[in-house]
Formats: C-alpha cells, structure tokens, sequence
C-alpha cells in the first residue's frame, strides 16, 4: 500500500487544455429526450423549484399567488411556459442560463440539478426565447437561441468548433419594458414549434394528459382519499403541488385519481382500501413514502384513465412512467392493476439524467427489496380476487345449467347485442332465471363480465 501510494505521489498532472466539442451540445439538446412532451416537464420542474424560491423570500400576498402557465398557440406555431416565481436577476441571466451542467441547484431540495433541463426545447423549435424578471430590475431580460442556426453547425463537420464559439453564434440579448409583465417571472417561449408526432407539442389534449400524470399538481377534488393522502405527504415534506393552467383554463389541472373507475366496459371498479406506507434508509432515517388504494382487482387497468401502476415521484414529479416499478411483482402483469405512487425523499436515490429511472446504488437497491414486499402483496391480492370471481363464475355456470341456460350462448347474445337470436325456450328459461333472482338484462351483463377472463 505504501509502495502504490509512493508511485501516485511520483505522478504529473494533466495539464493540457480540455476541448468540449459542439457534439456535447446535441446530445444534451436532443438525445436525452426521445418523448417530446418532457420539455414539458422539464420546464415545469424549473418553474417549481423558482415558486419554492419566492415562497422562501415571502414575494406571495394579497392577490398574488404562485401558479404556472402554458399558453399554446396552433396557428403561430408557438407554445410559451411562464411562472411568476422569483425570476432571474438581470446580473446572473448570463452565467445561469449559458452554463450548461454547472446548476447551483445541486445539493439543495431543488428538483432540477443538472443545469441542462432548460436546453430541453432546443430540437423542437426554430428559436428558443427565455424572458425574466425579478423583483429588483425595471426591465425584462430576453436571451434568444437560434435553433435552426444551431443545427446547421452542429452539421459542419469542422473538427475544431467548441461549444463556447457555437453559443456565441446562436445567442442574441435584448429587453423589453416590463409593461404586461409580472413583477416577476420567468418564461420559456418556443417559436416555429415542429410537427412531431401528430403535433404533440401543440396538442393541448395530450399536454393536459401528460401532465396530469408527471406533473408536480394537486389530486382531483373528486378523489375522496385525495385529501387524506396529501396530508400524510405533508407530515414528510413531501407532495407539494402548484397550480398549472393551460391555455387559460379556469380550473388547474390534478391527477385523475378516483374512487370508482371503469376497469371492464360497462364494470365499475370501486376502491376499498388506502394503505400507506414509510421505507426505512440503510442506516437511518426514512427514504420514501407511499400509497396503495386496494380495490376490486378486476383486471389490468385502462391506459386511457392515467392511473394504472405503482408509480415514482421526486419532488412530486414523476420519474418514468407507469412501469417504471414493474420489477418488483411476482408478475409483471399484476403492476397495470394496481394504483399507487412512491415518494422518494432522500437525496442518495437520485434520477438518472433523462429521468426514466434511478441511478444504481446501495440506496435504490434498498428501495426496490421494500417495494418487492409491497409487490408481493398486492398480486396475492389479484390472485384471491381472481379465484373468487373464479368460483362465482362456477357456482353460476352451474345454477343456470341446471335450470336448461347455456351461458355461453347468452353472452354471445349479450355481446352482439340481440343480434344473435336466442330460442324461445332458451329465452323463456333465461327469463325465468333472472326473474328468480332478482337480475335485470343489465345486472346480468355486469355478471357475465366480471365472471369473464382475467
């Protein structure tokens, strides 16, 4: 050891100088976000974190309260995110929003700590605006990035471009009165917007989906266990929401969470039970929190409702998607019925750069071996669930072919909706049977699909 130690000593330093290239710039301005409704998030995640600063500094009162909004623009082509947080002072724009992977967020509770979230619109766009003000200046600082220059450089296959020469080639200044403005904001505005995958970008429809989900927002007032589930949040310093609008909207969004959803057509789902939970650190201290709403398990949950799956959150906004934890049940399959969300809180399990995961170590191992647990529970649920309706669907089949129905015949003719005629003896047995049991036309229909394939 002594001996190795001798020869690090013995060792010169590196000194010569370090070129960045403009590839650094491509990879961090558009390989690392493959989904074009990220920009969305990523901006928002920056809105979030400047809202927590003001609320910090007391900048909210009377009439003035934090919010976040989206305005979209289909026939300019443009789409613009503004928040009313702290704004950037005039004398730190440059350094702030030139530097790229030197964020002074690291460190703090702040949810973006890379410093590259902001390039995020760069590939999307012809020309990337950030407008700001604070509270202290008198004007509006405006930054412009010429994205279709910036294409045609990084397209030059001239060796010796760094990064440094590109940016000065892309970047102009201006400012504007501060007339319109907010005393203080900061705003992202993408000009020229590309079509990309049905124009999502513009697509307030998908936006409002989208971030319903990953967005950083308040449950839907019609989710009874809403408030029960903020308040336990709360008690970790977790969950913290802020209102996001979109093109005006009066209502902000939420999270579509809800009581009873529809898990089979024309079958309604109803939630039983909230579990909520705390996953202890390696060695101290509590590295996330979390909510399971136990239901009916009738199946896999409808992608179009937005609530299927254990799902990740850091800083109440979601990392990955609603897979992310599929790992950790017994079954794949058994993540899409269940409905649930983790809060990670401590700062060791970190985000990995496009935020579809979390880096590997000791800590995210931890995490995943609790969840494992928590996966193991909720597929012995389906499986009860399953047998039950199993079961049932025996003890019916049974019943009704003891009274001369066959059932498979009375699906088809619930499926095809009277199309396929049934005897006048089957029906008059059918008849007979409901008529016996209290069970209208409708009620069977559920019957039948509920008792159907899992």
């Amino acid at each position: 050891m002594l001996a190795l130690q001798e020869k690090r000593s013995s060792r010169k330093r590196f000194t010569d100088p370090v070129v960045v290239g403009k590839d650094l710039l491509e990879l961090l301005s558009g390989a690392m976000y493959i989904d074009p409704l990220t920009i969305y998030r990523e901006f928002i995640q920056n809105a979030a974190d400047s809202i927590d600063e003001a609320n910090a500094e007391g900048l909210y009162s009377g009439k003035t309260r934090p919010r976040i909004d989206i305005a979209l623009d289909l026939e300019g082509r443009t789409a613009r995110i503004r928040d009313n947080g702290t704004g950037i002072p005039r004398n730190r724009v440059l350094r702030r929003l030139t530097s790229l992977g030197a964020s002074k967020k690291r460190g703090t509770a702040a949810r973006g700590f890379r410093g590259v979230g902001r390039l995020a619109g760069l590939a999307y766009c012809q020309e990337l605006v950030f407008r700001t003000k604070s509270l202290a200046d008198d004007s509006v600082y405006e930054m412009y990035w010429d994205c279709r220059r910036l294409k045609e450089l990084l397209r030059n296959l001239e060796p010796d471009a760094d990064l440094a020469s590109i940016l000065h080639e892309i970047i102009s200044l201006d400012s504007a009165s501060n007339e319109n403005f907010p005393a203080h904001f900061f705003e992202v505005e993408l000009r020229q917007v590309m079509r990309h995958k049905n124009d999502l970008l513009l697509n307030e429809d998908a936006i409002n989906r989208y971030l319903s989900q990953v967005g950083p927002i308040p449950f839907s007032p019609e989710f009874a266990f809403g408030r029960k589930i903020q308040q336990f949040l709360e008690e970790f310093n977790a969950g913290n929401v802020y209102r996001i609008y979109v093109n005006d909207s009066k209502e902000p969004l939420a999270r579509p969470f809800q009581i009873d959803f529809e898990a089979k057509k024309g079958i309604k789902n109803a939630a039983a039970d909230l579990e909520t939970f705390q996953i202890p650190g390696i060695a101290d201290g509590i590295d996330a929190v979390g909510w399971i709403l136990h239901h009916d398990y009738l199946g896999a949950i409808p992608d179009h409702l937005g609530i299927k799956g254990v799902r990740a959150r850091v800083g109440n906004i979601q990392v990955g998607d609603a897979n992310t934890f599929q790992s950790v049940f017994p079954e794949p399959r058994f993540n899409s019925w269940a409905i649930g969300e983790v809060h990670v809180l401590t700062p060791r399990i970190v985000p990995n750069g496009r935020r579809v995961d979390f880096q590997q170590n000791s800590h995210s191992a931890n995490l995943i071996n609790h969840l494992i647990q928590k996966g193991k529970i909720i597929a012995r649920k389906c499986r009860e669930c399953s047998a039950i309706r199993a079961r049932a669907k025996s003890g019916v089949s049974a019943s009704a072919s003891a009274s001369g129905i066959d059932f498979a015949k009375v699906r088809t003719f619930l499926g095809k909706r009277g199309k396929q005629k049934l005897s006048r003896d089957h029906r008059k047995k059918l008849r007979e049977f409901l008529t016996q049991r209290g069970i209208t036309y409708e009620m069977l229909f559920s019957v039948l699909s509920i008792l159907g394939e899992d």
